[in-house]
């Protein structure tokens, strides 16, 4: 009777979990969720938030976009930070199926002479740098490098660097724990350069950002730029109750972080990005993108697949996408399989540096999410 109950249970579960939510339109939320935003700006100088589902596509934002100068509008193009890695994780996946990357190699087949200088760094694997169980240590796990990175000048090189993990003692064996980690996505990066003729900046640029129309998007990490696309907006760091301008750090700081940072585009370009990947399924092909959402797990919880993170909301749902924070920015993008719905929230204040501001838009988020989803 039990088993019967189970496959009774799992079968319905199997039904409502395959049942197309695309046969309805979410309810309009839109001024509940704008009055959030508008309330927002306790805390923060701007937002921006996007929605797209199978019905619409729809910007919502608040405040401005330089404080006193230029309002916030749907235009604006934000630091994206760590989504970057999903585009990262996307190129050197397009890479596999070219033939031109093997997951499952040595690290060490594609930068040699990098890995003898990396705890693990001869044992590790591709696919242990996407999945973030490599175990190596992070250039975030350095005061010197913050000492530096304050100092200036920027950007650094990635010779600079990688010296900040050089010859440090590894954190776990590779593959057998989780442990978040930006330099993985520097050494993949660098796979990519090894494996293409014309870098991966151009690699992203060409194969993901131009071939899925992304107009408002560029990568920056890692190019000659002295200042942020036109239609950046300025970004802030909270002081004693003080937004104070930090846009040459934040541009320094993301030109350095190749593979992990880049990214700055539109909130709109970026709900399109995770919705083309994960709804539409038209980036990679379908045994590509499996092999992306398998994921490793932290404390027995599914937490990180290739370059995407997996969590569930307050209220329960399942959402798979990538957060980003900067030292003048913050992002949400995730796409929420249940409801066919990818949604970007940005703010040009930032959360990296400044704990408080980063609850702050994580309880921002959460409160969005529960009107637009729950």
């Amino acid at each position: 009777m039990k088993i019967v109950k189970l496959f009774a249970a799992a079968l319905l579960f199997f039904i409502t979990s395959c049942s197309n939510d695309d046969s309805k339109p979410l309810p309009d939320t839109k001024a509940q969720v704008q009055a959030k935003l508008d309330a927002a700006l306790s805390n923060f100088p701007g937002v921006s938030l996007s929605v797209k589902t199978v019905y619409e596509h729809y910007t919502l934002f608040a405040g401005d976009a330089v404080i006193n100068e230029k309002p916030m509008d749907a235009s604006a193009l934000h630091y994206m930070q760590s989504i970057s890695k999903t585009f990262t994780a996307v190129a050197v996946l397009k890479l596999k199926e070219e033939g031109k990357i093997n997951l499952d190699a040595k690290v060490n087949t594609y930068l040699p002479d990098i890995c003898n200088n990396l705890p693990n760094g001869n044992i590790i694997t591709v696919r242990q740098l996407l999945n973030m169980t490599s175990g190596l240590p992070d250039y975030l796990d350095s005061d010197q490098f913050f000492n530096d990175v304050f100092a200036g000048p920027l950007p650094m090189t990635s010779e600079q660097v990688l010296n900040y993990v050089y010859n440090q003692p590894a954190k776990f064996t590779p593959g057998a724990s989780f442990g978040y980690c930006n330099i993985n996505y520097h050494l993949l990066a660098l796979i990519i350069d090894s494996v293409t003729p014309n870098g991966h900046r151009t690699y992203i640029t060409d194969e993901i950002i131009n071939a899925i129309g992304l107009s408002n998007t560029y990568y920056i990490a890692g190019s000659a730029s002295t200042a942020a696309p036109e239609g950046t907006t300025a970004n802030y760091l909270e002081t004693d109750g003080t937004f104070t301008d930090v846009g040459q750090l934040q541009l320094g700081t993301v030109l350095t972080f190749i593979g992990d940072d880049g990214i700055v585009a539109s909130v709109q370009d970026i709900a399109e990005f995770y919705y083309k990947l994960l709804h539409d399924q038209t980036v990679l092909l379908p045994a590509a993108l499996e092999e992306m959402k398998v994921t490793v797990s932290y404390q027995a919880t599914p937490i990180y697949g290739l370059g995407l993170h997996f969590y569930k909301t307050n209220g329960g749902l399942q959402a798979i996408g990538h957060e980003g924070s900067g030292a003048g920015a913050g992002a949400y993008a995730f796409y929420f399989p249940s409801k066919n719905t990818s949604v970007v929230l940005c703010t040009n204040a930032g959360t990296l540096i400044d704990p408080v501001k980063e609850e702050q838009l994580v309880a921002l988020w959460e409160e969005i999410i529960a009107i637009l989803l729950e």
